[in-house]
């Protein structure tokens, strides 16, 4: 009975020491590991990153816990999948294409940085924007102009409600020294676009209601019970007219490039095509569909 008590004490002994030989042989590069799962480590460093990174609205420690908590779980469903899913000739194929898309998505990448050195015209914005007015449409109401909010017992009403509407140059750059002192609101936006629904949301006022009003007059003037709004519309468009360009020109310049880049790669794909079959690397075989298939590649129908 002792004997055998020697054996067992020995055995785990010896079971302790090869794990501890085993962990002695995991090198964690410098880092401080949190938490592991079999020989799957998560560092205290990496989930530092990812909080600074992202700064989510909970505090470090619960999304500490979080984050750990959603590792582990991963990690223990990957272990049970692994041991449950058989089929691995499919998940070989599936890796396979994977592979193979991100080696092509970056090399493409890198081709296009490294040779398609090309800026897009502010000529040839026009040109497509001329060509294709149908896609640039106003989904709502824009408008440029200004806005101003002051209270019912400012100072110099009557000169406020001359300055608004802004009839000479100096009746802005008059408005704009008024408001440093009086003004609740004032925004200056004649030469900017903004949708109408956006500056009603600071008046109590729909936005169709404020609409309708400067389709009437493009200068308005309306109040509540402690303050009077103003609303000088230089510019309205209204929804399903016509986008400016000058909304447009991001979205098309965007355009632009990326069938630049198409078009790119669709060459460099030809000329390693053509390059490959006139070379023989293609390799076509003696039956009669191989036959076939060679004749029209090299006739380029």
């Amino acid at each position: 009975m002792f004997g055998r008590r020697i054996v067992l004490i020995a055995a785990a002994f010896s079971l302790m020491m090869l794990c501890l030989s085993c962990e002695s042989e995991i090198t964690h590069k410098g880092k401080t590991p949190l938490v592991s799962v079999d020989k799957e480590f998560l560092y205290k460093e990496d989930v530092d990153q990812l909080f600074s990174t992202n700064r989510p609205a909970m505090d470090s420690v619960a999304f500490v816990n979080k984050y750990v908590t959603h590792w582990l779980e991963d990690i223990l469903l990957y272990r049970m999948a692994r041991r449950n899913v058989a089929d691995s000739k499919e998940i070989e194929r599936l890796v396979d294409n994977y592979r193979k898309a991100l080696f092509l998505n970056i090399y493409q990448k890198r081709l296009v940085e490294q040779q398609l050195v090309r800026e897009i015209t502010e000529e040839e914005i026009a040109a497509f924007y001329e060509q294709n007015k149908e896609m640039f449409v106003v989904e709502e109401p824009l408008i440029q102009g200004l806005y101003l909010k002051v209270s019912k017992r400012a100072p110099k009403l009557s000169l406020v409600r001359k300055w608004y509407k802004c009839n000479k140059e100096s009746d802005a750059e008059e408005l704009e020294k008024y408001s440093f002192t009086n003004a609740i609101v004032y925004e200056y936006f004649m030469d900017t676009w903004r949708p109408l629904s956006e500056l009603a949301a600071k008046m109590p006022i729909t936005a169709s209601d404020l609409l309708a009003r400067l389709k009437k007059d493009e200068c308005i003037e309306f109040s509540d019970s402690a303050y009077i709004y103003f609303v000088n519309s230089s510019m309205l468009i209204r929804k399903g007219e016509q986008l400016p360009l000058d909304l447009a020109s991001a979205e098309i310049s965007e355009l632009l490039i990326n069938s630049l880049k198409a078009d790119f790669i669709k060459e460099v794909q030809k000329s390693l095509y053509d390059e490959a079959l006139m070379s023989g690397e293609i390799k076509f075989y003696d039956d009669e569909q191989s036959q076939k298939l060679r004749r029209i590649l090299r006739s380029g129908e």
